[in-house]
């Protein structure tokens, strides 16, 4: 092979080399940082480092309404929760997230009982759907793509379960290109099965932040059942440690 051939040929070789080095980092620059999104998702859910919100939960059967519960949530930081019921026949119930921990306490027993996210609450809504909100704690997410819901442009995040206190094994979670906003929710057990899908339906301004004021979660498996969650009055608060320890003897 003469020298100007393999000249020719080397120059060729880095040519396409670096073509495919930018054609890498341009498509690694255009999709978009699933981390960042999921982040920035959350606090559309957890305004503030410490806060209470009160939740309205509204369970409806073939459309119509069937009970109504309300609940009174502290959470401080992103492992620690504490559910007052505040409903006049659940009075004295609290639920207690610590970590991957979580405990109901009923006014009849002793001692709490060890629960698990996942477990129901009420209606088509578990634990988790109220005590556990921060998803970038619980989950790895992969960004798939964009597509719409309705005429909303949305991103398209996969999340995988990271943490044993997870609520849920898989998520397809749609967030609104515009501000990462939660559009639309796909709930999967560890088996595969598609459990449950959420609507996040009405947002308000509370204290400044714009929180989520209306999520709608549909259950798969019996179609004709769905519960309503309201939140209102979200509050920055400071909250003190003793709230979420496990073993408080005054819980009642």
């Amino acid at each position: 092979m003469s020298n100007v051939n393999r000249i020719l040929r080397s120059f060729l070789l880095l040519f396409l080399l670096s073509f495919l080095l930018t054609c890498a980092l341009v498509c690694r620059a255009a999709t978009p940082d699933a981390e960042a999104l999921l982040k920035r998702s959350d606090a559309y859910r957890n305004g503030w480092p410490a806060y209470v919100v009160e939740v309205k939960i509204t369970d409806y059967e073939a459309g119509k309404s069937d009970e109504e519960h309300l609940y009174e949530v502290s959470q401080k930081g992103t492992d620690k929760t504490y559910v007052e019921f505040m409903s006049p026949r659940e009075k004295g119930r609290h639920l207690l997230m610590v970590g991957d921990d979580m405990w109901v306490y009923l006014p009849d027993t002793s001692r709490p009982v060890r629960i698990t996210p996942l477990e129901r609450l009420t209606g088509d809504a578990s634990n988790g759907d109220v005590a556990r909100t921060n998803y970038a704690v619980d989950y790895s997410p992969v960004y798939l793509r964009t597509e719409k819901v309705g005429a909303t442009e949305c991103h398209v995040l996969e999340l995988t379960a990271k943490r044993k206190g997870a609520t849920y094994q898989r998520i397809l979670y749609w967030l609104r290109t515009e501000d990462a906003r939660p559009v639309r929710a796909e709930f999967y057990l560890t088996s595969g099965k598609h459990i449950k899908s959420a609507t996040f339906d009405e947002y308000q301004p509370y204290n400044g932040k714009m929180q989520l004021h209306k999520l709608t979660l549909y259950d798969e498996i019996r179609h004709n059942s769905h519960s309503v969650l309201e939140y209102s009055g979200a509050a920055p608060r400071t909250l003190p440690d003793k709230l979420f320890y496990q073993g408080r003897a005054d819980r009642f």
